[in-house]
């Protein structure tokens, strides 16, 4: 049995925390508390983010073909992600998954906003390696899944998780694609 208290968990639970509350306060305050976010009328509106994100990026193509035909469907995926990536990595319940998710988003994100110039490269760049660290190490014994994974060993399997999360995050690209 794995001690509680061990300088490793108490490392993971602290990424765990910095990395919830960089989504749960995107999520929250930046999408679900802005009344802009989804307004079409609003200068803070998913809309005007896109097309700018879009300019430069190598990923043009996808955003103008996936995204913009769905600007408020794609608003309400994304805010309801960071909402879940957080709740869901600061409980540590179900955190692979939640991780391999954030993954693809975050290399979204950073496929958009680094060849713009825009700021947010920087932490989706780190928080792309932090989803990984999840991913690879797990939540730590101070966490759902620990108190989960005693009785269902196939928690602890990265793999399964990743292949899970990347088959998800194809479902709902593939989604954008056909609807």
């Amino acid at each position: 049995m794995r001690p509680l208290r061990s300088e490793q968990n108490i490392e993971k639970l602290i990424i765990r925390l910095a990395v919830s509350s960089i989504w749960i306060n995107a999520g929250v305050l930046n999408k679900l508390l802005n009344p802009g976010f989804l307004n079409p009328g609003s200068t803070s509106f998913i809309g005007f983010t896109v097309q700018y994100l879009a300019e430069g990026s190598p990923i043009r193509a996808f955003l103008y073909y996936a995204v913009f035909p769905h600007l408020y469907t794609v608003g309400v995926l994304v805010m309801i992600g960071e909402i879940s990536f957080g709740v869901l990595t600061l409980l540590g319940l179900m955190s692979k998954l939640a991780s391999s998710v954030a993954f693809y988003t975050n290399l979204i994100y950073f496929l958009s906003a680094y060849w713009t110039g825009a700021d947010e490269y920087g932490i989706n760049l780190l928080l792309m390696l932090l989803d990984l660290y999840i991913l690879i190490k797990g939540a730590g014994t101070i966490s759902i899944d620990y108190l989960i994974e005693k009785r269902i060993k196939i928690i602890r399997s990265s793999k399964l998780w990743f292949a899970l999360g990347s088959i998800i995050y194809l479902v709902v690209v593939l989604y954008l694609l056909i609807y």
